[in-house]
């Protein structure tokens, strides 16, 4: 993948899509230690940054019969949303344990959901025999160089939008946001630190990174469902290692406590996996001060989740 993905196919995507996608504000917010300049993806018409990369890849496609996905949400939702404009049929897998409000959503989309077991390989699996069954075409959650292109143009964006930045965080999953953001910073502002986010227990990434080649983690329990994936993708991971300064870790809780920071203080709904790299880069501003770019990839949250942690705090 790091031939194929560059500045060049990322600005390529940029042009391809920008008929379909919102170009996201980017929210500032002086605090008494630096600054933050947060990249808010959860405003997309999906509430999420997946958009970018179902589109960058499906604006692409010619003849084809149909497309299959497999996700616990935000790319089922883009997948769903690009078949729908682009007139193309789509199959989504998806987990059990999915929120409701994204499986519901990918339906109203006309998408043909088929739920799985919780485990992400499972998902695999099973949209695989699907494409095979059907003659339908994949469509990767992250592992695929236009796919991360397309994400990558969420930080083109911020770049333009925000003073020059020190660190930029981003939530790492199975690696094609961070892949396509980190091969814009590398190109546009190679002296800011590329730190990427993980939860606690899954941390694929992380070990990944320390043991130089990639690691695969039990299924993951976090609350953050959008980043259960539990091993990084063969392309992305390659570039990875190649751009990110580090990986850090982030609990259930502090994800809580960002969405309703996020809430109170930028007047935006987040997700946990969407909330990551915000708690993370508050924690670092206090000691390390600067300008800070934080991802925030989505706001696709249960209501009941989302009122639960904005109760919690009002009663702590």
């Amino acid at each position: 993948m790091r031939d194929q993905l560059t500045i060049e196919t990322i600005e390529a995507a940029a042009a391809r899509i920008a008929a379909y996608v919102l170009r996201t504000p980017t929210l500032a917010l002086e605090t008494e230690h630096g600054a933050l300049y947060c990249k808010a993806e959860s405003l997309q018409p999906i509430g999420a940054f997946k958009l970018r990369g179902a589109f960058s890849m499906m604006t692409t496609l010619d003849g084809v019969k149909g497309v299959v996905a497999h996700s616990s949400g935000n790319h089922a939702q883009a997948v769903a949303r690009a078949a729908k404009v682009l007139g193309i049929p789509a199959v989504i897998v998806m987990p059990s344990d999915a929120p409701p409000l994204k499986l519901e959503r990918t339906k109203a989309d006309g998408a043909e959901v088929v739920v799985v077991s919780p485990d992400s390989d499972e998902r695999e699996r099973r949209a695989a025999a699907i494409a095979e069954e059907r003659g339908y075409l994949p469509v990767p959650p992250f592992d695929h160089p236009l796919i991360a292109a397309g994400q990558g143009t969420a930080a083109l964006e911020l770049i333009a939008d925000a003073p020059p930045l020190d660190r930029f965080y981003a939530p790492v999953s199975g690696g094609g946001l961070m892949a396509g953001c980190a091969t814009v910073f590398a190109a546009r502002a190679p002296d800011c630190e590329i730190v990427g986010v993980e939860p606690e227990d899954a941390d694929d990434t992380k070990q990944s990174l320390a043991a130089g080649e990639r690691k695969k983690v039990p299924p993951p329990k976090t609350i953050a469902d959008g980043l259960r994936v539990r091993t990084p993708g063969a392309g992305t991971f390659e570039v990875t290692r190649l751009h990110v300064a580090r990986v850090e870790l982030v609990s259930d809780a502090e994800m809580l406590e960002a969405m309703r920071f996020a809430a109170e203080r930028l007047r935006i709904v987040l997700e946990p996996s969407g909330a990551a790299s915000l708690a993370v880069a508050r924690r670092e501003l206090v000691t390390r001060g600067g300008r800070a770019g934080v991802l925030l990839s989505g706001g696709n949250v249960d209501p009941a989740l989302f009122a639960q942690c904005l109760v919690a705090n009002t009663e702590s």
